[in-house]
């Protein structure tokens, strides 16, 4: 998203990267769960990975909520811990569950993205 609030998203040409196909995978679960889900890292990375084979590793993964949270695309949180802070060095995404959840400019987001699957914005 640029400092004006406005989606860029990556040139057909490119064609779809791993990362925007990780970003679609996410987004449309949370849509399929009405906006919210819990689950820890290693089983986010393990469903997804059956769809995106070419996965290699969990913190691929860990990369995007970690984009799409900075990009106020999603919110991730820990009940009795509170939000995700940005940093990883609490061990966040490595200890136990944590709640997904899209927020109203993810609703916004996931509108603008689902017209070409694949392709994902630049925070």
């Amino acid at each position: 998203m640029t400092a004006t609030g406005e989606f860029q998203t990556i040139s057909a040409i490119e064609g779809p990267s791993l990362m925007g196909m990780v970003e679609f995978a996410i987004l449309s679960v949370l849509i399929h769960y009405n906006g919210s889900y819990e689950e820890t890292l290693v089983d986010w990375y393990a469903a997804l990975r059956l769809g995106l084979p070419q996965l290699a590793d969990p913190k691929e993964v860990q990369d995007v909520f970690e984009r799409l949270a900075k990009g106020r695309i999603i919110e991730i949180y820990k009940d009795g811990c509170g939000s995700y802070s940005g940093r990883d060095e609490d061990g966040f995404f490595s200890e136990g569950s944590f709640t997904t959840a899209l927020t109203a400019q993810g609703l916004v987001y996931w509108n603008t993205v689902r017209i070409h699957p694949g392709q994902s914005c630049s925070f």
